[in-house]
């Protein structure tokens, strides 16, 4: 097949190959030619009718670029060391995703605090390998569990100790991880902290979630961590992390409370959607911070057919 397109020949002594300021060589068919490199007009790029497309699938790759850096670089001082090299690529690929699963925006000015509402784009994010040792794959769905009460969580403990060689002391670490991904800001919050030991008789154990003493943002996620508590013969390391929950935050003043007043801070945590959530309520975990004083109590919705 015959190519058409026109290019320089390299007739001169000295011939090369590669980039050459705006120009590149390279062998076509057994010869040495040179072409100018094609450059794009910036302007015509942010302006003009045919680029529109192009200028919305940029938008959309910004959006989820800096969303990713920032769900990642909040946890670096957890997770350095531990991840691998396809953890930016899978955050990544979750944060473009959600960002589609946005059905309130036109494409090019989606938003991902949107699209989290998407049960699936939640899915998502617990299904995402954070870290895990191989021995502990079995620990993501299964290790810790929601119950009737959305604050409330099921800890299996005798899923722990599956392996023979893997310590006698293990703890389950659970943070919150407080995102905007609009406002480019987050915060990690440690919040509880469960002690294991092999020989222990238990089997279970029920764990409430602590009231959280920051500022919360859109989104909190809900982060698991086990680690293998040290000895003299192997130092402390982390041997699983993963999303356990993702939560979303509605900021307002509560009505009917004798706590409301505008001191007081009214923070409305969704319900998870976990098979915990009965079809016909929508369940709310409300906080109240009160100078300097906690109350926590949950407030039950009905729908109109019950």
């Amino acid at each position: 097949m015959e190519n058409n397109m026109v290019m320089a020949k390299q007739t001169g002594v000295f011939k090369y190959t590669g980039k050459l300021g705006k120009t590149v060589s390279y062998t076509l068919n057994g010869k040495k030619v040179t072409r100018t490199i094609g450059e794009v007009d910036l302007e015509k790029m942010r302006t003009a009718p045919q680029y529109a497309e192009t200028r919305k699938n940029q938008s959309e790759f910004a959006v989820a670029t800096k969303a990713g850096q920032i769900f990642r670089q909040t946890m670096k001082h957890m997770t350095q060391g531990y991840t691998d090299y396809k953890y930016p690529m899978d955050v990544m690929s979750v944060m473009i995703n959600t960002s589609r699963a946005d059905d309130t925006q036109p494409k090019g000015y989606k938003q991902l605090n949107n699209g989290l509402r998407n049960p699936e784009a939640q899915m998502a994010f617990r299904r995402l390998n954070i870290y895990s040792k191989k021995s502990c794959r079995h620990f993501k769905g299964s290790l810790m569990q929601t119950t009737s009460d959305p604050m409330v969580y099921k800890l299996n403990r005798h899923l722990l100790w599956d392996k023979a060689n893997d310590g006698d002391k293990k703890t389950v670490r659970l943070g919150y991880l407080h995102i905007d991904f609009e406002g480019c800001k987050a915060t990690y919050e440690p919040s509880l902290s469960i002690t294991c030991t092999r020989h222990e008789t238990i089997q279970q154990s029920k764990h409430t979630l602590p009231t959280s003493n920051e500022e919360m943002a859109p989104w909190t996620f809900l982060i698991i961590q086990v680690w293998r508590e040290g000895d003299v013969y192997e130092p402390a390391r982390m041997m699983f992390m993963s999303v356990l929950d993702v939560i979303e935050n509605r900021i307002g003043y509560s009505q009917g409370s004798e706590n409301a007043n505008n001191n007081t801070l009214h923070r409305d945590s969704l319900a998870k959607s976990g098979n915990h959530v009965a079809k016909d309520a929508i369940r709310k975990a409300v906080f109240y911070h009160d100078y300097g004083e906690c109350v926590r109590s949950y407030i039950y919705f009905p729908s109109n057919n019950s």
